[in-house]
């Protein structure tokens, strides 16, 4: 996946299609639940609208479950399933984007 310079703007699609986030979401989540795979898909649309223009979100994994009121554990699967997919790494307290 690659990231662009700048964020999603109305001007033009950025690297986070509509098409795109569900070309991820199906990839990453068609063998978890139904349940994980729809919270899956809201994360993925909180992470493109709150992540920097480098693809990283400065966000506790308590303010995410506030935020989009999803479970810790259910946020935790969710993001472990995007870590093994390669989709996502956590350093330090971000969650980022891996670029391809």
């Amino acid at each position: 996946m690659k990231v662009s310079d700048s964020r999603n703007t109305a001007s033009g699609p950025g690297p986070f299609t509509d098409h795109r986030v569900e070309e991820i979401c199906n990839d990453c989540f068609s063998s978890e639940s139904e349940r994980i795979a729809e919270m899956g898909k809201k994360f993925i649309h909180y992470f493109v609208d709150n992540a920097s223009s480098d693809g990283v979100l400065f966000k506790t994994i308590k303010e995410i479950t506030r935020d989009i009121n999803i479970p810790h554990q259910s946020l935790s699967k969710v993001l472990k399933v995007l870590e093994d997919k390669k989709i996502i790494y956590r350093r330090n307290g971000i969650i980022g984007l891996w670029k391809e």
